[in-house]
């Protein structure tokens, strides 16, 4: 079958030494990155020009990794981003229009995307997205909260995220949006799910039909918040592959969900909330909105193949949950005379398996050999990159040279 794409990663700079191979480990041989540095020096998030280097590396056979095909901007969330990264440019807040434009100049011939997140205002994301179109910048990511997700599918390329389905699909979505401008919007999760209302959904799936909108619903990110407490997340067995300092940041998330809402009716309501995203997921596809894989996860490579078995849960077959990670994230990219099937003169990116997936979606893990421009990796050499990937996620040299980055640049994201 071809390789997969995870449409849905954040290759930090810490990625390449640890576990960037394990990728290619679980047949992902390509990526689109969703969040680039706000500034040079940054001892995190990665910049564009590092994603040009590593991608180049890869090509020439000198790194064992995927080809980075997309990269997204700093992730635009209102003025607050000064509380917590230092000495950025005004700009970097949005707080009007003429500095989201000034944003998206900032970022223009650097990545292929500007990325939005929840809190930018209303009036900078229009300009934003005026700007963009004028740079030949597509513009991506969450759908700000106080933009309808009718609006959202009319100006972005993709949506990320389940949850905004639900939370613009009930009868108290426009005070929810307009809650954000007097700073207290809040979920109210048993609310969103009570008071659905199916077609007010629909109308948000046609106008993502219409516009040509790409989902992404990164489904395991809903599942930890559902299950965070429980064995399934904390006791995984892919955790073997993070570094003890990755793991404690990311339980700190995890676990801060939990704290904010640690009642039993608040952790069922996240639970219930978990599966009726997976359940419209099933209704935006059958509606014809392009779905893609994308897992927004801690662990690299491996994670793709439980994203496919949430889009299989939603309601996908197994062979539509394939396609959501191969034929169209090249459409999506316009890459499909290079990728996305198997055929003469297309880049050579295959995975030869034991089980057949469309029998069963947990097939595709059964990987005998992985073949990334025309680089052949057999059962072996994966085995041993799992292995090495694994020993990295023990290394103290490693961890001193995280906290040195962090020493010489502090940042609190």
């Amino acid at each position: 079958m071809p390789s997969l794409w995870d449409m849905h990663t954040h290759v930090y700079k810490i990625t390449a030494l640890l576990d960037l191979p394990l990728y290619v480990a679980y047949g992902v041989t390509n990526v689109r990155d969703m969040t680039s540095c706000p500034k040079q020096g940054d001892p995190f998030a990665s910049c564009p020009e590092d994603f040009k280097r590593w991608t180049k590396a890869v090509i020439d056979g000198q790194l064992v990794g995927p080809r980075i095909q997309g990269t997204a901007s700093w992730q635009l969330n209102g003025p607050g981003i000064h509380d917590y990264i230092q000495d950025l440019p005004d700009f970097f807040g949005t707080k009007n229009p003429a500095q989201a434009r000034q944003f998206a100049r900032y970022y223009s011939g650097r990545v292929d995307a500007l990325k939005v997140y929840n809190y930018i205002p209303r009036d900078s994301y229009f300009a934003l997205v005026d700007e963009a179109k004028i740079l030949g910048l597509d513009v991506v990511g969450h759908r700000p909260h106080a933009v309808s997700a009718i609006e959202a599918a009319q100006s972005q390329k993709s949506i990320e995220h389940a949850r905004f389905i639900l939370h613009e699909s009930f009868s108290g979505s426009k005070n929810l949006r307009e809650s954000v401008e007097i700073g207290s919007w809040k979920e109210d999760r048993r609310r969103m799910l009570d008071e659905h209302d199916p077609e007010m959904a629909a109308a948000i799936f046609d106008a993502m039909k219409a516009g040509g909108t790409w989902y992404v619903p990164t489904h395991l990110t809903r599942r930890v918040d559902a299950y965070g407490e429980e064995p399934l997340i904390r006791s995984d067995p892919m955790l073997r592959y993070l570094h003890p300092l990755m793991k404690w940041q990311w339980l700190e998330d995890v676990n801060k969900v939990i704290d904010e809402e640690p009642s039993a009716q608040a952790r069922q309501a996240y639970r219930d909330f978990y599966h009726k995203g997976l359940e419209l997921t099933g209704e935006a596809h059958r509606a014809g909105v392009k779905v893609l894989v994308g897992t927004d996860y801690i662990v690299a490579g491996i994670t793709v193949h439980d994203e496919l078995e949430q889009l299989t849960m939603a309601g996908l077959t197994p062979l539509e949950a394939l396609r959501a990670a191969t034929v169209l994230p090249a459409e999506y990219f316009g890459l499909q005379d290079k990728y996305g099937h198997i055929g003469e003169g297309m880049n050579a990116d295959l995975i030869l398996l034991n089980k057949n997936p469309l029998d069963n979606i947990r097939n595709s893990l059964e990987i005998e050999t992985v073949i990334l421009n025309g680089n052949l990796y057999d059962r072996n050499r994966l085995d041993n990159i799992e292995r090495i990937v694994e020993y990295r996620a023990k290394s103290w040299s490693i961890a001193c040279k995280m906290l040195w980055q962090l020493l010489k640049n502090p940042v609190a994201y």
